[in-house]
């Protein structure tokens, strides 16, 4: 059955596999490709398994404005490669969703996740759950063909309870697209405004369900992010025809499909249990289990055991990478992560159904404290969250607060907030602690 991990080991594991623990690029270079270097030729990228993508430079001499094109263009390929390595990144909350890339890799910038959206390698859209993530473009439409089933199940009854009908459905999905046909891109108020134009009467609780329709059967997506301008200091991605937008998809069917989305979401998390895959990708628990044992006889995974747990609940499916990781010890999280300040909705917490070595469920009433699925964004120490941190809308300070029975060093927690405030370009904030 492979490794038995304990509970530090498989937090180990975990840590590293996110990305969390430090090691990221290096295991990115070594695991698929040279992340954003430039070779003989000029070109600059990323190779990864689907593929090379990258900008083509001068060789020889090079201008100073083209050097830095090309400096731009290997960020832009970091954060396009991590979202690789991760599969999929919780993206309701825009500006965390960035955070949460540049958490991983340090130097990257706001802009830069900001640049892989606008090259179109990077899409912001629904891939499963009915939640907003990012995800490579490449990627988004063979995932939702495997993923609506459970997903669109439910819409009808949803548009009966808002009143929609299918006529108006149809009426206004057919004038999004020809709006959008041709290159266009809109935000969701000029969308709406098409709606309007067009003799639709929708209600306003109807735009949320229709622009998710439209990306959840793959016809829009989110994709390219317009300038900063007046109120709209961080606009988010506008919204584009999928088939104009994305150039290169993947097409992956049955098996196949299974088999890579059990592979990249084991990889992108370290070692998971079946009810891990089945809960974050809302797959059938019978697909879930298809999925890994074909990934585990094709050698893209490895089963092992969670210690102390007994039964099926114990089993566990780790990319080889993170088995090495947990073999030979490499990545210590004690050594290697120590004080960081991750956003809300981050996969540290949200890519698991049991995570336990990462969370105390003790304090789940401060991690959601609306007991509405909106988790806070976390302080963590050594890979586990001991605490919840927000900026003040007023001030920018930012306020952290320790879980009960928990401490938190702000003095330790300095450096992370100004790497933070480098990566949205903001001065470096205040840290207040507060009481729970």
């Amino acid at each position: 059955m492979g490794l038995t991990l304990d509970d530090s080991a498989l937090l180990r594991v975990r840590m590293r596999a996110l990305g969390l623990d430090g090691n990221w690029l290096a295991d990115a270079a070594g695991a698929t490709g040279t992340v954003g270097t430039t070779d003989a030729t000029g070109t600059t990228g990323t190779t990864g398994t689907t593929g090379t993508t990258g900008t083509t430079g001068t060789a020889g001499a090079a201008d100073p404005a083209d050097a830095a094109d090309l400096a731009g263009a290997a960020s832009a390929a970091r954060a396009r490669a991590l979202v690789e390595h991760l599969f999929a990144v919780q993206g309701q909350d825009w500006r965390s969703s960035k955070w949460a890339l540049g958490v991983r890799a340090p130097g990257l910038t706001a802009g830069d996740v900001t640049a892989a959206l606008n090259a179109g390698t990077v899409v912001r859209s629904w891939p499963m759950r009915g939640t907003v993530h990012l995800v490579p473009a490449a990627d988004i439409g063979w995932m939702q063909r495997l993923t609506n089933p459970r997903v669109l199940a439910g819409a009808p009854k949803r548009r009966a309870f808002l009143g929609m009908s299918d006529a108006a459905l149809e009426h206004a999905s057919e004038v999004s697209v020809a709006a959008l046909t041709g290159g266009n891109s809109l935000d969701r108020t000029a969308l709406s405004q098409v709606w309007t134009e067009a003799g639709i009467d929708w209600k306003p609780n109807w735009r949320y369900h229709l622009i998710w329709w439209l990306c959840q059967t793959g016809l829009t997506t989110f994709g390219p992010v317009p300038a900063a301008a007046g109120a709209a200091a961080d606009p988010e991605p506008r919204l584009v025809l999928a088939s104009e937008w994305i150039r290169e998809p993947r097409e992956l069917e049955g098996d196949a499909a299974l088999v890579e989305f059990a592979t990249r979401y084991v990889r992108g998390r370290g070692a998971v249990s079946r009810k891990d895959l089945a809960s974050w990708a809302m797959l059938p628990a019978a697909s879930a289990a298809r999925g890994l044992s074909l990934a585990v006889e094709a050698g893209e995974l490895v089963e092992g055991r969670r210690a102390a747990v007994t039964g099926a609940a114990g089993a566990l499916w780790l990319s080889p990478e993170a088995l090495a990781a947990a073999e030979t010890g490499d990545g210590a999280a004690s050594a290697a992560t120590g004080w960081q300040l991750l956003p809300a909705f981050d996969e540290h917490l949200l890519g698991f159904s049991e995570r336990s070595p990462q969370f105390d469920s003790a304090h789940l009433g401060s991690l959601i404290p609306g007991k509405n699925g909106m988790f806070l964004a976390t302080v963590v120490r050594d890979g586990r969250a001991v605490g919840t941190w927000r900026r003040d809308p007023k001030t920018a300070a930012l306020r952290v607060t320790p879980f009960a029975g928990e401490r938190i060093d702000v003095a330790a927690l300095a450096p992370e907030a100004a790497r933070r405030a480098v990566f949205y370009g903001e001065p470096e904030p205040d840290l207040q602690l507060t009481a729970a």
